[in-house]
């Protein structure tokens, strides 16, 4: 995540290191790569304030990325749909002039799980589905906003009788194009994969629906590790009551 310069060009890393998956919402960091900060509001633009993200290929094309958000430090975008597997350039361009440019590689997958804290680490951006026994469901929260720490923690998910099925539904992107089952293991022990797809509502999430696992109650804050194509996503948390 750390910006860097080299002659003339403005560099950056990403949140989850080089390799992206066509599709995935991606985060470019660097120095003056936009004068103004917005983010889209409505259908996302392949230019906003001037500045458009475009993403070169292995196949030797050359499209233009949807963004989400930009400021001088940071763009948020989706790797074009159609991007091919392999080595790829994005370059950062304004008006019609590039001014950062990065190399990247594309695989089929490459799981990222998002955090309540906007980091990468920590609770799960994720919400707990619980199904009662007569078919009634309610989502429960896993986060919550600790003031003294000034971050989201762990809210304690309580599984209920032995009747109730409580599911975490939590939010990554990179999974998408997966050729297998994701395998997640929760607190150590193996979770139930119920759902594994794009988020219909937000452009380039993804979703994975997981059982929790009833002998992971009381185990308290647990890892949730999820793999996907033999490939490993960040390991955030959640806690079992």
């Amino acid at each position: 995540m750390r910006p860097s310069e080299a002659g003339d060009s403005r560099h950056f890393d990403y949140f989850a290191g080089p390799t992206l998956a066509a599709e995935s919402i991606a985060a470019a960091f660097g120095v003056g790569l936009a004068a103004k900060t917005g983010a889209a509001t409505t259908q996302l633009p392949t230019s906003f304030e001037g500045i458009s993200v475009k993403v070169a290929d292995s196949a030797g094309a050359e499209r233009d990325a949807p963004l989400f958000f930009i400021s001088p430090g940071q763009i948020n975008y989706q790797v074009p749909p159609g991007t091919a597997v392999g080595a790829a350039t994005v370059t950062v361009v304004n008006g019609a002039a590039p001014i950062a440019r990065g190399a990247i590689q594309i695989a089929t997958v490459a799981p990222g799980l998002f955090a309540a804290n906007a980091n990468g680490q920590g609770v799960v951006a994720a919400v707990a589905l619980r199904v009662r026994q007569d078919g009634s469901q309610i989502y429960e929260p896993v986060a919550q906003f600790d003031a003294s720490q000034n971050r989201f923690v762990a809210a304690p998910i309580d599984l209920g009788p032995a009747t109730d099925q409580v599911v975490l539904v939590c939010f990554g992107t990179g999974i998408r194009f997966r050729s297998s089952w994701p395998a997640v293991k929760i607190g150590g022990e193996d979770a139930e994969v119920l759902f594994s797809g794009p988020q219909p509502d937000f452009t380039g999430l993804d979703q994975i629906n997981a059982q929790l696992p009833r002998t992971s109650m009381g185990k308290g804050e647990v890892d949730v590790v999820v793999t996907v194509d033999g490939k490993m996503a960040n390991t955030v948390k959640v806690n079992i009551k």
